[in-house]
């Protein structure tokens, strides 16, 4: 797939997005947010890396302040001008802890558009999660938060491509067995 096919596919992605009512929106996040959250509790989580959302994504403010409310630090990025992401704790005035601050945590949670089968992520194409994904430990999740009809028989990959472990959409948690997920 050419660079202008991937970037055709995002247009449309980020179109559907659009496309959705604030309801459709509202009762992904509410789904989404107890499958995480159950999860969290499921594996026992200390610490996790996720990110703030933006207006039509599946994850939520909610999402991390109920991780945070249950006392699990959630560290969130700040975009580098070399695109790279820095990390902050949630709802602290603490400055940023360094891009390396992304090897602490028990979970990853990223952004994607779509997710294949095999856990290849296609994300919105700045590359920050191509930079900080290869820093997660070996054995930790790194879970796309994303719509059901966004996971797909296949995504285009590049060979710097850090795979998922798990999907979460709004009918469920997915494992896909790289990494422990």
């Amino acid at each position: 797939m050419s660079a202008a096919d991937k970037q055709d596919l995002r247009d449309e992605l980020l179109q559907e997005r659009r496309a959705r009512t604030a309801e459709q929106i509202e009762v992904a996040r509410e789904a989404v947010r107890g499958h995480v959250t159950a999860a969290a509790d499921r594996l026992g989580w200390r610490s996790v890396a996720a990110y703030v959302p933006l207006r039509t994504e599946p994850g939520s403010t909610e999402l991390l302040e109920t991780l945070a409310a249950s006392g699990i630090q959630v560290l969130v990025p700040i975009t580098r001008p070399d695109r790279d992401l820095d990390w902050s704790q949630w709802g602290s005035s603490e400055g940023p802890l360094g891009v390396d601050a992304i090897a602490s945590v028990e979970a990853v949670l990223v952004p994607a558009l779509a997710v294949a089968v095999d856990g290849t992520r296609l994300g919105r194409g700045g590359g920050s999660y191509d930079r900080a994904l290869p820093r997660v430990r070996t054995g930790v999740a790194i879970v796309a938060l994303l719509y059901s009809d966004e996971v797909r028989a296949e995504v285009p990959s590049e060979p710097w491509d850090v795979p998922v472990t798990a999907y979460v959409t709004p009918d469920g948690w997915t494992p896909i067995g790289l990494r422990n997920s």
